[in-house]
């Protein structure tokens, strides 16, 4: 073998070790099930990465709050323990509170206003800005639908919801709205959720429909109320750290990937939360309720002058109710 040879396999050699030493796996905390669209658009959001990086950047999903609740693995991301998450509106809102205004009952009332306001720059500007203060950096936002009430007692109007248990997040928002539906709201792990039903311990809860079928819980709620009250946003957010390791061009590629199913979720997203009601209610004889929303939206109108007294959420309320047309 000649010294020309052996110096191109010498330096092939190189190449491969330094593509191999490069590539890396990153941990990505998920507290959904690994099914329905939102795993859907994360799994092909982790397979377009990985692809067009040559495998140098995989992702390794861990569902099931396997690493814990949402507001314990952003610790960890924070902390740089944890690459990537998805994290909540409702969490967020908890850290940094202007994230109250996109939580607000039916500040959104079509699928066609939740895509302009998120999609917006000024909007993201206002959400993101404090972000790196708080040690994380978003990625983007996934549509998982608009979210209505289950329950395991039959409710025809607001009326019927006075006094029921309904399962909700902890945050102030969410538990604020749901005390002005009449309900008594109470803050519970989704793990917990399905047996908290069956046990009486909750009469039900607020979410996405597709719930009913994509987690089985059409078999312990048997009405599904159509309120469509908030349209909860799933970010995902990733560790500064995860950022700076990364080369310039794979951060790019993971942002245009992110940005790609982004997309797509906004148009899929109502699409499969209709039809997977539907399912549950042909598999679980789950009764879907077309429940008239207007007094719903009158008992949460103070909520909007209680957000108002908040600067950032005003500004932020304001810009979005300008995109939307509203006064």
């Amino acid at each position: 073998m000649n010294l020309f040879k052996k110096a191109l396999l010498i330096a092939g050699a190189v190449v491969a070790l330094s593509a191999n030493a490069q590539a890396a796996t990153y941990k990505f905390a998920v507290n959904i099930a690994d099914n329905g669209s939102t795993a859907e658009a994360l799994h092909d959001f982790a397979d377009g990465v990985e692809e067009r990086t040559d495998g140098r950047v995989k992702i390794k999903f861990f569902w099931n709050g396997v690493l814990g609740s949402q507001d314990s693995y952003l610790q960890q991301i924070q902390k740089g323990v944890v690459d990537l998450g998805l994290v909540n509106s409702a969490t967020l809102e908890n850290l940094i509170p202007t994230f109250g205004a996109i939580n607000l009952p039916y500040v959104f009332r079509t699928a066609d206003e939740y895509g302009k306001v998120m999609d917006d720059p000024a909007v993201k500007e206002v959400l993101f800005t404090s972000a790196a203060e708080h040690r994380f950096a978003p990625l983007g936002y996934l549509s998982s639908g608009f979210r209505s009430l289950y329950v395991t007692k039959p409710v025809e109007d607001i009326s019927g919801l006075a006094g029921l248990k309904i399962r909700t997040m902890s945050s102030a928002t969410y538990i604020e709205m749901l005390r002005r539906f009449g309900a008594v709201p109470t803050p519970l792990a989704r793990s917990e959720l399905f047996a908290g039903m069956q046990q009486g311990v909750v009469d039900g809860a607020e979410g996405g429909l597709a719930g009913l079928y994509d987690g089985k819980l059409g078999e312990v709620a048997k009405w599904a109320l159509k309120t469509d009250q908030t349209r909860l946003t799933d970010f995902t957010v990733t560790s500064l750290q995860f950022r700076e390791k990364l080369e310039p061009e794979d951060l790019t590629i993971v942002e245009e990937e992110f940005a790609r199913v982004s997309a797509d979720t906004l148009a899929v997203a109502d699409k499969h939360q209709n039809e997977a009601a539907e399912m549950a209610a042909k598999e679980y004889g789950v009764t879907i309720v077309d429940i008239d929303t207007a007094p719903l939206m009158e008992a949460v109108e103070p909520m909007y002058e209680e957000a108002r007294k908040d600067e950032g959420k005003r500004q932020l309320l304001d810009t979005i109710f300008e995109i939307e047309g509203r006064n």
